[in-house]
């Protein structure tokens, strides 16, 4: 029987002897990205959410299913581990664009503008002169108007008026997965080898790829691993079981967030009693360091939060207040910059290294799956595409630069600390910035048209949602995964990049297609960004006005500064405990969960060591692979007998 040290073996498989990225492998990662965005875009939309979306480790274990089926039964055509590699990725990229993601967002935002113009919202007086004509349908055109109340039967899809728009949406799209990519070859041996962060979204399906000189999964001969699977598949499998005999009493450990909540006291956030398979299974590979400190300083945060809401205390000045929770969100987003700030110092010299060798002879230049000089000149050309885009939909130049400030932060501490910490729910606050300098820098310097394009840039529709934008975590766990091979696998740059211009073809797409086929107005098309838009009228116009404030300024700045001292008593003081990603990163919602895995994982060092840790790690594999299959038979099921009711199985 296979052991849990030998999971990194290399697999002895004939498949072993065809690792590189193949056709195949490129073909097969398309065709399951097609299916799962249009599966997902029907009956099951919120499989995306989170930076590992279900959507995609569903497909990645079936193809593990399969392929052993194949090694089985037909060994020449089983997939290579870097052949299911490359389809991981590939759908990873891509995994949270359908639906919710950002397709749903994206044909929503196009064509509103003007079809949801009107005297009570005054947008056609406000904002629609200063929206980039380039990025939206006019409302004059009748084809845009039958997205929103359907097809008839004589008319067909005009897929032509919705190239321009979603093209130019698509730009900066591809240019932050590119400067992902290009950044995932600066930094990447920094993180891996330097920093050596855990990775545990990339030992997971490493681990599953393992195999047995049988050719079977190593983690299936596990008994420890059908304990968890039983325990978290049976829990669905019950609840399933209940979706048609009604009588039957739920289980809802799995339930959404705020349906079990510990209520702490008036004036105090709760706690959320949510247990997460996913989320807990692939915390068990963090350092315990970083377990405790998550659900410590969030227990701390909450109280903090409570005092400041039951005293009444704000901070700003006249006229522009913030309160408790905008006082916690400035607090941690500058944590947040400050651990960017200090991790690109630590990575001083290897940033270096990296520089001279690009600006060296190219025989010397070793950086993977391409050069660093050719990595450089990428990120470089990605972030003035990206730069540029800003400036050309109405943006001025200093808005500009600070807005590609605050994207750096927000998706480098995203890529970063998701690999060090495995959590698949980890959320900057500020999300992508606009809120935070408002408040910091106030609204007299930033022009109407600045004011419309930040608003647009924190909306869905660009990147997507933070908490469901998976490149930036996917493109350097997909490097890790390909290890010391990545050197040979320049193509996987191409292949990374077409899957996720692919994705959003798809997901746009198949959200076109039901707009005019069901119509928009039947909850197909959504006004989330308009709303957004609409309510931040009277700062556009110039109406309501903020203006630089000091004492905001001084909450960021301690917070900045908070981190900065967890960092140094982490680096001069061997037992501190304490780890400043949990003041970058507060999390309410997984408390409870987190503090289960870490007093799992803490105990079970105790008693058995390094090894007992080890031998244990198929058990929380198994709660994933059960959770998965559990949601996905869910799914099916109200695929079938339920499309147009569903039961929640998955989410927040």
């Amino acid at each position: 029987m296979a052991k849990a040290e030998s999971y990194n073996n290399p697999d002895p498989s004939p498949a072993a002897k065809r690792e590189t990225v193949t056709v195949r492998s490129i073909i097969l990662g398309l065709l399951t990205i097609f299916v799962s965005t249009v599966y997902m875009d029907h009956y099951a939309g919120n499989l995306v959410k989170t930076y590992f979306p279900v959507a995609v480790l569903i497909p990645f274990v079936a193809w593990i299913l399969l392929n052993t089926g194949i090694r089985l039964t037909v060994p020449r055509l089983a997939l290579s581990r870097t052949e299911l590699i490359v389809i991981l990725g590939m759908m990873w990229i891509a995994g949270s664009l359908p639906t919710v993601g950002w397709g749903l967002y994206a044909v929503s935002m196009v064509p509103s503008p003007e079809f949801f113009a009107a005297p009570e919202n005054r947008m056609a007086d406000v904002v629609l002169p200063l929206l980039p004509k380039w990025l939206f349908l006019g409302n004059e055109d009748p084809r845009v108007t039958s997205a929103y109340t359907g097809l008839a039967a004589d008319e067909s899809i005009p897929w032509a008026i919705w190239v321009r728009p979603l093209f130019w949406w698509v730009v900066p799209g591809v240019a932050g997965v590119a400067a992902t990519l290009f950044g995932s070859v600066l930094f990447l041996r920094q993180w891996d080898e330097t920093e050596r962060l855990a990775f545990p979204m990339a030992q997971f399906p490493m681990d599953m790829l393992d195999t047995s000189p049988d050719g079977i999964p190593s983690v299936f001969k596990e008994r420890l691993f059908w304990i968890g699977f039983a325990i978290t598949g049976g829990i669905i499998l019950w609840n399933i079981v209940g979706y048609f005999a009604i009588s039957l009493p739920r289980i809802t450990l799995f339930d959404a967030s705020n349906t079990k909540v510990l209520e702490v006291g008036r004036y105090f956030p709760p706690f959320y009693m949510k247990i997460q398979p996913l989320l807990m299974g692939l915390a068990y590979l963090a350092p315990t360091d970083l377990l405790f400190s998550i659900w410590f300083y969030n227990v701390i945060n909450t109280f903090k939060v409570g005092m400041l809401n039951r005293t009444g205390f704000t901070v700003g000045i006249e006229g522009q207040p913030a309160e408790a929770g905008t006082i916690a969100a400035l607090e941690s987003h500058g944590a947040l910059c400050m651990l960017v700030v200090w991790s690109i110092w630590v990575s001083r010299a290897h940033l270096t290294a990296t520089v001279q060798q690009a600006l060296g002879p190219r025989d010397q230049d070793d950086g993977a799956p391409v050069s660093f000089r050719t990595a450089w000149i990428g990120w470089l050309f990605s972030i003035g595409i990206l730069g540029g885009w800003l400036y050309s939909a109405g943006m001025s130049l200093w808005a500009t630069a600070l807005t590609l400030t605050f994207l750096f932060a927000c998706y480098f501490g995203i890529s970063k600390y998701a690999a060090a910490t495995g959590f698949t729910f980890i959320r900057p606050s500020g999300s992508k910035g606009y809120g935070i300098f408002r408040q910091l820098f106030g609204t007299t310097s930033i022009s109407p048209s600045s004011h419309v394009v930040s608003v647009l840039l924190q909306d869905n529709v660009f990147f997507g949602n933070t908490l469901r934008t998976a490149f930036p975590v996917a493109v350097p766990h997909i490097f890790k995964m390909l290890g010391d091979q990545l050197r040979r696998h320049k193509v996987i740059i191409f292949a990374l990049l077409f899957a996720y211009v692919f994705g959003l073809a798809t997901s746009s797409g198949s959200r076109i297609f039901r707009a005019y086929t069901e119509g928009g107005l039947n909850g197909i098309l959504v006004t989330n960004d308009m709303q957004r838009l609409a309510s931040a009228i009277p700062f556009i116009e110039g109406t309501k006005i903020w203006f630089f404030d000091y004492q905001k300024t001084g909450v960021w700045l301690f917070g900045a500064a908070e981190a900065a001292i967890l960092t140094i008593l982490r680096t001069r003081v061997a037992w501190w405990p304490l780890h400043p990603v949990a003041v970058a990163f507060p999390e309410r919602r997984y408390v409870i969960a987190l503090f289960v895995v870490w007093a799992a994982k803490t105990l079970t060092m105790k008693i058995g060591g390094v090894r007992g840790y080890r031998r244990s790690i198929p058990f929380w594999y198994g709660t994933v692979c059960g959770y998965l299959f559990g949601i996905a038979l869910s799914s099916l099921v109200d695929a079938i007998w339920f499309p147009d009711e569903g039961h929640f199985v998955h989410g927040f």
